[in-house]
């Protein structure tokens, strides 16, 4: 992966599961008012935007699948013994089972598998909310696939999101007994809920 000595930190999912809200609101938790954001497609274009951070969630934050087509990279500093460590939080397009009829969203999947395979950090980010119903942010063989690859990385973790919402403590608790070897923290883009716990897992992993 391109870039500096920086450690890299991937958020992957399925479309919808709330990467790119969790990826803002996490920033903004950790004091970033103004942001500037990399956006990296599949042929490696490059191109920089600045936001505030509320501008930043309102542009690119949709309830619509595969909003996010590019890799979207921004530095961010968590506290790690008596001084501050720098890493590139990464956010991505979803991952669907098997291929799309869409050129575009298959760029971006390539562009995710790409990433995955590069980075040194997995937050794999799971819709507790949506496990019992089968919606194109329910879990699925894909996750199964993610899982598996990413246990051979020792930065690795789950995140089941959404907490906020109805059926989401259910979900929470099948997660963990579907993934019993993988460390899983429940969060929530809305009220924040976890993130504290990513921030130690960053911090203890740089």
């Amino acid at each position: 992966m391109d870039g500096d000595n920086m450690k890299h930190c991937l958020i992957v999912g399925k479309p919808n599961v709330g990467k790119t809200s969790f990826f803002l609101n996490f920033a903004s938790y950790l004091g970033v008012y103004t942001c500037k954001l990399t956006f990296r497609d599949n042929r490696g274009e490059i191109i920089q935007k600045e936001y505030l951070i509320d501008i930043a969630k309102k542009n690119l934050i949709s309830s619509s699948p595969f909003k996010t087509m590019d890799i979207i990279e921004i530095n961010l500093s968590v506290p790690v013994y008596k001084g501050m460590q720098s890493f590139v939080l990464l956010d991505s397009s979803g991952l669907i089972d098997g291929t799309s009829d869409s050129h575009d969203i298959r760029s971006s999947m390539t562009a995710t598998i790409k990433a995955l395979q590069n980075t040194d950090m997995v937050l794999h980010m799971m819709d507790a909310s949506s496990i019992f119903s089968k919606e194109i942010n329910s879990i699925s063989l894909i996750d199964d696939q993610i899982n598996k690859y990413c246990r051979c990385k020792s930065l690795y973790c789950i995140l089941a999101s959404k907490m906020d919402k109805e059926e989401s403590e259910r979900g929470y608790q099948l997660l963990k007994n579907k993934y019993p070897t993988s460390y899983i923290i429940p969060v929530s883009s809305v009220s924040e809920r976890g993130f504290k716990e990513v921030k130690f897992f960053v911090g203890r992993n740089l």
